[in-house]
């Protein structure tokens, strides 16, 4: 039984890493979610439904579109992939506890971000609606009203505490220093974890940020380093942490 709820598991992570792939190019470019079906980005030909498998399609039709023979963005495959592996690595390690649907949540706007802030440098207002609503959801489920208005105390706080950092940021660096969600991703994020375990967090993002910033910035000619999905990775490093009774503060 305990290999087939991972098996499932898995394949649920891969089947959203594909959605996830799929709306993270439709969001930015203003397409719709829904309709049309899946295409190709490059000759915009339909795909047929044995195109569209998690892992296997890429793999079957060698990276390449079935029509156009124009390369598929390997970044499909990762973040499916990705998708699969880390719903896993969270059901092995909470089990189907509160940590565990707080986690996926999480992970599905990571995944979701990784594609809009990495290529597009957006973050989608979708993403931080549906994710905040979900996680506030779970709280209330398990832990009732009045220990959910802490985390919702939290949030708000996170939230104006980023809106004056990139207050003080814009004036220090003379130019924009924090993105409009980078700011608003700290409302779900002071929502899962509190006032202290977020501002942890947000210390782990900014370390993760600077030493691959120093890679990054090489490749990068307009010297623009997306947060969201360090944002995202410290908030799941802190969850893992608190998880385990670890505070850094």
């Amino acid at each position: 039984m305990e290999v087939f709820i991972c098996i499932m598991v898995f394949l649920f992570g891969i089947c959203l890493g594909s959605f996830y792939s799929c709306i993270g190019y439709r969001i930015p470019n203003k397409i719709s979610t829904v309709r049309p079906g899946s295409f190709c980005p490059h000759c915009k030909e339909p795909l047929k439904w044995y195109m569209n498998i998690p892992l296997f399609s890429f793999i079957f039709l060698k990276g390449k579109c079935a029509f156009c023979k124009e390369k598929i963005s390997k970044m499909y495959f990762i973040i499916e992939l990705l998708g699969g592996i880390l719903f896993l690595s969270s059901y092995l390690y909470f089990g189907l506890t509160k940590e565990f649907f707080i986690t996926i949540t999480l992970i599905s706007m990571l995944l979701v971000t990784i594609v809009t802030d990495f290529k597009y440098y957006y973050i989608s207002d979708r993403v931080i609606i549906i994710g905040s609503i979900l996680i506030l959801g779970i709280y209330l489920y398990y832990l009732g009203f009045k220990e959910t208005l802490f985390f919702i105390a939290s949030a708000i706080i996170m939230f104006l505490l980023m809106w004056v950092i990139k207050i003080l940021g814009d004036k220090i660096f003379k130019k924009e220093s924090l993105g409009g969600g980078d700011i608003k991703l700290m409302f779900p994020i002071g929502l899962t974890l509190g006032l202290i375990n977020a501002v942890t967090s947000l210390l782990i993002s900014s370390s993760l940020a600077l030493i691959l910033s120093l890679i990054m910035l090489k490749k990068n000619e307009e010297n623009i380093v997306p947060f969201g999905p360090f944002l995202l990775i410290g908030t799941i490093s802190m969850l893992i942490l608190s998880y385990n009774g670890i505070s850094l503060l």
